[in-house]
């Protein structure tokens, strides 16, 4: 029983995490631009994120006639529900300690999340939404190799599959030294696979409308927008876990976690959209043999003084 209240209280304070995020992006995106943005709900726009649930719990859902309807109303659901899950492996005041493969749990979330995407490509029967699923699902694809090989390099550098130890190997040395160049992938990465910009092809506004969620409106486009969020403070969260060696248990997390957020953010207002051409050349022929690269590196590196150590 109280397993069950510690998650239910994990998954309110993502929810809500997820709102205030959305109404920091806003505020930072409008006063790049030298406007004033949300202020007139409550106190200088405080409550505008929760304006904004109401207003789409309060709408209707709009169902194409043509499409699946019990797939329609699923897939979002299991969209946000494997989102929510990933938040399960990182230590908290409620009693969760690190599991000890989190990594393949994560991995196993994020495909989880590709299938979601085309049950609601598919349940709205829509070829806007066709459209917006193969460039979501060729650019998800492509950029989680390039994702595995990075975690495949922190598995090699640190020896484990556990956040926990995982955390320690910007510590070591001399292989910490290709960190950076790692960290700069891992970012790239980062935006590719919560299709943020310069990489939102999925809701290309100005040629898909808005993709592969075309069709949603009310509660279920909620969850696919609350997966979307959650998915960038996910990634926020293990980009602190696995290159600053930081915890949400350390004292240092909270200005490093929100610094991260605000790059996301920042990257928004600041970098026009690739060309789709360009997004998936750009990973084949420049950012996976990087990381191959560096993966290989690590692996000889790792083997060198493996040997050396047990000669010694």
């Amino acid at each position: 029983m109280m397993m069950t209240i510690n998650m239910m209280a994990i998954i309110l304070i993502v929810f809500i995490s997820i709102a205030f995020f959305t109404l920091m992006e806003r505020k930072i995106i409008s006063y790049s631009q030298n406007r004033k943005g949300p202020n007139k709900a409550s106190m200088t726009g405080i409550m505008q994120p929760m304006a904004d649930a109401i207003k789409l719990m309060n709408k209707e859902v709009n169902l194409n006639y043509k499409s699946n309807f019990f797939m329609f109303m699923l897939s979002p659901t299991v969209n946000i529900f494997c989102s929510g899950l990933m938040w399960f492996i990182y230590p908290s005041a409620f009693c969760f300690k690190f599991m000890k493969m989190s990594v393949l749990y994560i991995i196993s979330c994020m495909s989880v999340n590709i299938i979601a995407v085309m049950a609601m490509s598919w349940s709205s029967n829509s070829n806007f939404s066709l459209l917006g699923m193969m460039r979501t699902i060729s650019q998800l694809v492509s950029y989680e190799i390039n994702l595995m090989m990075i975690i495949l390099l922190s598995i090699n550098m640190s020896e484990q599959m556990n956040l926990e130890h995982m955390k320690n190997l910007t510590q070591m040395s001399p292989m910490a030294l290709m960190m950076t160049l790692i960290f700069m992938l891992w970012m790239i990465t980062s935006l590719a696979e919560t299709n943020r910009t310069p990489f939102d092809f999925s809701e290309g506004e100005s040629e898909l409308i808005s993709g592969f969620n075309i069709e949603f409106s009310g509660k279920s486009f909620m969850f696919v927008f609350l997966a979307e969020y959650s998915s960038i403070l996910i990634m926020a969260m293990l980009t602190s876990t696995m290159f600053f060696s930081m915890t949400p248990m350390s004292h240092m997390f909270t200005p490093l976690y929100l610094t991260l957020c605000f790059t996301f953010v920042w990257t928004r207002t600041s970098l026009p959209r690739f060309r789709y051409d360009k997004l998936m050349a750009a990973n084949w022929q420049q950012v996976l043999p990087v990381s191959m690269t560096a993966l290989l590196v690590s692996f000889s590196l790792k083997l060198y003084y493996t040997k050396n150590y047990n000669q010694n």
